[in-house]
């Protein structure tokens, strides 16, 4: 394949401020597959109560499916211990190969890639896709990145063509897309009290949300998946 890119995180639950800026980075970088790969066992999240990951992984299954580019790896769950990013990113290079290896995360976790495992390394990996979260873009995200891969940045439109890149040069592109204000987190309580939520997730994954009750207050999730 041509152009590849992967997208981690914690998914619980997957909606569509994550799915929606992903197929714009799926469109403008006319992508051949975005594997999300959702983490097991995240290190900057210890000691939080996650879903059980056979959950998480079903209901990025099921955000996905009607999309034939975007896929679902659990390659994360195959080893034990902390699952970073640096290592995995590592992995599927050499699982998936591409000419162009992309590697995408929202603007608020870019302004803490300095705190990142091996992060010096991790962004010569693959070029860096940071999509727009609100409340880090501009000049609130900016004085966070590191000095010395400001050279790198190139804020690239929705929709526009992105050439490929000389040999060599890894790039990091601030992705201008539409954000979307909503946090895993918000749907979460949201659900817990009880209010809508069709406006963030999609309706095959609202229904597993239902069918297992992940998100019900004092309710331990049904592990049926």
């Amino acid at each position: 394949m041509r152009r590849v890119a992967f997208f981690g995180g914690t998914f619980d639950p997957v909606h569509r401020g994550h799915v929606e800026p992903a197929a714009c980075a799926l469109r403008t970088f006319g992508l051949d597959a975005l594997y999300f790969v959702p983490a097991p066992d995240p290190p900057h999240k210890p000691g939080v109560r996650l879903t059980p990951f056979a959950h998480r992984f079903a209901m990025l299954a099921l955000a996905t499916e009607t999309i034939d580019a975007m896929r679902v790896t659990a390659i994360e769950a195959e080893r034990p211990g902390p699952s970073y990013t640096f290592d995995t990113l590592r992995a599927l290079r050499e699982r998936v190969a591409a000419n162009q290896t992309y590697f995408i995360l929202g603007s608020d976790s870019f302004a803490q890639i300095s705190t990142w495992h091996r992060w010096r390394e991790l962004v010569d990996l693959a070029h860096l896709v940071v999509l727009h979260r609100e409340g880090a873009w501009g000049p609130t995200l900016l004085p966070h990145v590191p000095a010395e891969l400001t050279g790198r940045i190139e804020v690239v439109g929705e929709g526009s063509p992105v050439p490929d890149p000389a040999p060599g040069n890894v790039r990091i592109y601030l992705l201008d897309n539409r954000p979307w204000p909503v946090s895993a987190t918000t749907v979460r309580d949201r659900w817990q009290r009880r209010e809508d939520v069709t406006d963030l997730l999609c309706p095959a994954v609202a229904r597993y949300v239902t069918k297992y009750r992940l998100y019900d207050r004092g309710d331990e999730p049904t592990h049926g998946c």
